[in-house]
């Protein structure tokens, strides 16, 4: 299976430097420029599936960049991380050796740990390997999915700079061949 993974692009909790988590907001203008952008870089490049997470600023995404217009699947399991109660508050307010754990699942403000996130991650991944061996997926889904693929692809998360990477809003069409 060959994967391209996509961050959703520009939401308002970007802009205002919040826990977007799960939030169903929409793109801003900039966002839905961004997604236009990566429609053209996209256009040239297959693929045969597209999976996006549930939230809609991943959907509206999808949409966009979709030049191909087949029917999008949602899948729960590359929806944004659960922030508990940090939802919409200010990023500074976040612990990140509790919100990084690969040893527990929820931190004390009930947001899913990364251990959490990878796992979920690894069970979709697992399956659409399984499920699409011969196909190209595009995948458009969110920063913390798409820092747990790569972890996944590359057995990595063991040291800080590689648990704080960070994808940026539409920045990146992240390509992997024969995941």
């Amino acid at each position: 299976m060959n994967l391209i993974v996509i961050r959703n692009t520009e939401a308002p909790s970007n802009v205002n430097y919040v826990v977007g988590g799960r939030s169903d907001e929409s793109l801003t203008k900039k966002g839905i420029i961004q997604a236009n952008e990566l429609r053209k870089k996209l256009e040239k490049i297959n693929y045969d599936i597209i999976i996006t997470s549930p939230v809609n600023r991943a959907v509206e995404t999808a949409n966009i960049i979709n030049y191909k217009k087949i029917p999008l699947i949602k899948d729960e399991r590359i929806t944004e991380r659960d922030s508990g109660i940090l939802l919409l508050k200010d990023r500074n307010l976040v612990n990140k050796t509790e919100w990084n754990s690969m040893e527990k699942l929820r931190t004390v403000d009930a947001a899913e740990t990364l251990l959490a996130l990878i796992n979920r991650t690894n069970d979709f991944i697992e399956e659409i390997r399984k499920k699409y061996e011969n196909k190209t997926v595009l995948i458009v889904t969110h920063n913390s999915i798409c820092r747990a693929i790569w972890m996944i692809k590359n057995g990595k998360g063991k040291n800080k700079k590689e648990i704080n990477m960070y994808y940026h809003n539409s920045e990146d069409i992240i390509i992997y061949n024969n995941y």
